[in-house]
């Protein structure tokens, strides 16, 4: 059975090397009921395609920072969604999340009193024994 999914919260999810047939179920529930989804630029479209139509997508990466996107503002947008009350995933690109690659944000997250969790990513090493496991 799973946990209910729970409004007011962020969930830090890793986006895993790109395949959205490699994220775990979990992963993908949360992107369809997702409200908020703020990504990084390097996240796959397939895995954006799986969001809700509805849900407000954005892309976060630090590499808008030259066009005025901070840390502080992300931090600030992650928290006032959590606070009224909306499920929020923040999709981090790469081949596995660690929680160093979202400190920042969970310093913040937890400074707020903002409820959030870690939904971490398959590494690109047991996807492709996963590939090869399943070409039989």
């Amino acid at each position: 059975m799973t946990a209910p999914i729970m409004r007011g919260k962020i969930y830090l999810m890793g986006a895993g090397i790109g395949d959205p047939h490699l994220l775990t179920t979990e992963a993908v529930r949360l992107l369809k009921e997702a409200e908020v989804v703020l990504h990084d630029e390097q996240v796959s479209p397939e895995i954006l395609d799986l969001v809700s139509a509805s849900a407000q997508v954005r892309n976060v990466d630090k590499l808008c920072e030259h066009a005025g996107f901070s840390q502080e503002k992300m931090n600030a947008l992650l928290i006032d969604s959590a606070r009224e009350g909306r499920l929020v995933v923040r999709l981090k690109s790469g081949d596995h999340l660690e929680p160093e690659q979202v400190a920042e944000e969970m310093v913040a997250l937890a400074q707020a009193d903002v409820d959030f969790e870690l939904i971490p990513s398959a590494r690109a090493a047991m996807a492709a024994a996963a590939g090869q496991n399943s070409s039989g």
